[in-house]
């Protein structure tokens, strides 16, 4: 049976071109060459894998200045142990950018954000107690220039 997205099908043999693959490829249809081939998946579309994992990256001990670059992942499991100023980096120009911050509060920490977050209604108030988790979301359309923050939920424990 054909595969017929967009009208676009998978007849015979003579519909497809594959070369020497790479991991992260995907199969997509080439409106030039008429057929089926693969492709790069960079710049495509982020997706989930082995059962809905993502790119998950650590920070033990978070104090003074944190950096949270995309190009690390997209879930940040960050716990502080003092007062932190966090920035965000490896946004891309062009695509909708977003990631999740667990933050593991320390006993008496605080935290600064960038200037260029915009929050609904000003900055969250965080959880306080030592082990407590916050979740947050962070969302650019624009290269980073400005996040759209949002709180999930404090106080996890």
């Amino acid at each position: 049976m054909p595969f017929t997205p967009s009208s676009n099908t998978i007849a015979g043999a003579g519909d497809v071109f594959l070369s020497g693959t790479t991991n992260g490829d995907l199969f997509k249809y080439n409106s030039s060459t008429s057929k089926w081939n693969n492709a790069s998946i960079i710049g495509t579309a982020a997706l989930a894998n082995s059962g809905g994992q993502e790119t998950a990256f650590t920070v033990a001990g978070a104090s003074g200045t944190q950096n949270l670059d995309l190009a690390n992942g997209n879930v940040f499991d960050v716990t502080m142990t003092g007062a932190t100023t966090f920035t965000f980096s490896g946004a891309t120009s062009g695509k909708a950018c977003s990631f999740s911050l667990y933050l593991h509060q320390g006993s008496g920490t605080t935290v600064t954000w960038p200037s260029s977050v915009k929050w609904s209604g000003g900055a969250p108030s965080l959880s306080t107690t030592a082990g407590a988790v916050d979740i947050l979301v962070f969302e650019s359309l624009n290269g980073g220039i400005t996040w759209y923050g949002s709180l999930v939920g404090t106080n996890f424990v």
